[in-house]
């Protein structure tokens, strides 16, 4: 069997440049690889699982008791999850949550210790059909929310690729 393989090397040389391009203001590329992390990660969250595929832990039969919930851990309103976004600036990537959920997003990725809560606006809290003054909170486990495991590194080479090789198809 025999085939023969031809080409241009001018058409070479503008593929490259325009990967050149492409590499050089990545905004896109970077958009392309943001939007398919923050669908990986939410979808970890849904299935209440950290970003090495582990079980977040149960909660606590107190936290059971305060009400009903939309999920497992972590999805009692649902608001945590809707908070989670990337933004992309010039040739940077960032995977987060939005201020108004990143404050107790910070607590289940790490954890806290125990610790009192004490009413501040209002003369009493609610906790577990009870109303007191202050509240000795037990501390959160650590339910890692946001991680890079080996499966995201493959997803991002793969979306680069992907993107990477629409490029080059696109010169002719």
């Amino acid at each position: 069997m025999k085939f023969k393989i031809e080409f241009q090397a001018s058409h070479v040389a503008q593929i490259m440049e325009a990967i050149r391009r492409e590499v050089a203001t990545p905004q896109q590329m970077l958009g392309s690889v943001g939007e398919s992390l923050l669908i990986e990660n939410q979808d970890r969250h849904k299935a209440g699982v950290d970003p090495d595929g582990n079980p977040w832990k149960e909660l606590a039969e107190s936290t059971k008791s305060a009400g009903p919930r939309k999920g497992g851990p972590l999805m009692r309103t649902g608001r945590m999850l809707r908070n989670l976004n990337y933004q992309v600036t010039s040739d940077s990537l960032r995977l987060g949550f939005d201020s108004g959920d990143g404050f107790p997003a910070i607590f289940h990725q790490d954890g806290s210790r125990p610790h009192v809560i004490t009413a501040k606006k209002g003369k009493s809290l609610k906790f577990g059909g009870i109303y007191r003054k202050r509240v000795n909170h037990p501390g959160l486990p650590v339910r890692r929310l946001l991680g890079f495991p080996d499966s995201d590194q493959r997803l991002i080479a793969d979306v680069l690729a992907d993107h990477l090789s629409k490029v080059a198809n696109k010169v002719r």
